[in-house]
């Protein structure tokens, strides 16, 4: 366990800088665009280049919200609800994230199309759909690293009892 769990988080530190650094690199960009929009100059692909970022950006960060637990939570119903059943959601929640993760997965691998590319730069999504399935599966790793933690605490406080 202590070996995947160092590879979860290796995937997950490797996905995440790479979505910070895409982060430090499209803020400048960004700006340079709209300041040469303005000017009357625009740059041409620069919403392209945005979106392909923004594509970078949001699946690098899946795997380490997940890790660190930063993702959105609605707990005003689930925390009214005894530890038992908040428990089984917890459960719940993580096998249906794992169940998503690797179907998106799936769906990415299988309707892989070498040879689709972006309309103005003719960018090839193939590099892009690759990271993709990379974050998704570190983020199903990730996930079930803390189902797995999960189930070992529980263990522990039944028998604690």
């Amino acid at each position: 366990m202590k070996y995947v769990a160092h590879l979860v988080s290796f995937i997950t530190n490797l996905a995440k800088w790479i979505s910070f650094s895409t982060l430090i690199i499209m803020v400048p960009l960004v700006t340079y665009f709209s300041i040469s929009r303005s000017l009357g100059y625009p740059v041409v692909g620069d919403i392209e280049i945005v979106q392909f970022s923004m594509v970078i950006l949001i699946m690098g960060s899946l795997a380490y919200t997940e890790a660190t637990g930063a993702h959105i939570s609605i707990s005003v119903l689930a925390d009214r609800f005894p530890a038992k059943v908040q428990l089984a959601l917890d459960f719940m929640a993580q096998f249906l994230t794992i169940l998503f993760c690797f179907i998106v997965c799936w769906a990415f691998i299988v309707k892989i199309n070498f040879g689709q590319t972006s309309d103005l730069l003719n960018l090839s999504f193939v590099p892009f759909k690759i990271f993709l399935v990379i974050c998704f599966i570190g983020w199903a790793l990730e996930a079930m690293v803390k189902f797995i933690r999960n189930v070992e605490d529980y263990k522990t406080a039944v028998k604690g009892k």
